[in-house]
């Protein structure tokens, strides 16, 4: 393969996957209140959130310099496992967290679109070698969709935008 063609599919990734991350960005504190269970504050709800955001944080650039110099779908499985495994946690925990109304609503289609991230890092195994950037391309699609989410959730947890 043209080693100019497998570095383009591998920024297009790791662009993709950058947008993903910033609805889930650990990088600030909470500043306002949130609706929440009636013995949690929502400063508390916002710092568990940014606590859990950190391990995706962390899986993310692990990913990121995985697949750098990558060209294969067999090599991007087991990075990409890995990091929609932390995906997986960081919904799991979110979803956990004593928020109600608006933000609950919120965390739950946060997690219903990061889903659909990690059903695409889950299928880059089965891709062929020419259907990688179209992958790519839908990974980031799926991501920026996410991305929306998260941003949502912040404003809604009183965490400005990552």
């Amino acid at each position: 393969m043209n080693k100019s063609i497998g570095r383009t599919k591998s920024c297009l990734l790791v662009g993709g996957l950058a947008l993903v991350m910033a609805g889930c960005s650990s990088s600030t504190s909470a500043t306002n209140s949130t609706t929440t269970s009636p013995t949690t504050s929502g400063a508390t709800i916002a710092q568990r959130y940014l606590s859990a955001a950190e391990a995706v944080d962390s899986a993310y650039s692990q990913w990121k310099k995985a697949i750098i110099g990558d060209t294969s779908p067999s090599q991007f499985v087991g990075p990409a496992t890995t990091y929609a495994s932390q995906l997986t946690t960081f919904d799991n925990t979110i979803s956990d967290l004593p928020a109600s109304g608006k933000v609950a609503t919120e965390i739950q289609i946060l997690v219903s679109d990061d889903e659909v991230v990690i059903r695409d890092l889950q299928s880059v195994g089965s891709q062929t070698q020419t259907e990688l950037t179209r992958w790519g391309a839908q990974l980031l699609a799926d991501g920026s969709t996410a991305i929306a989410a998260g941003g949502t959730v912040r404003s809604d947890l009183g965490l400005p935008p990552a």
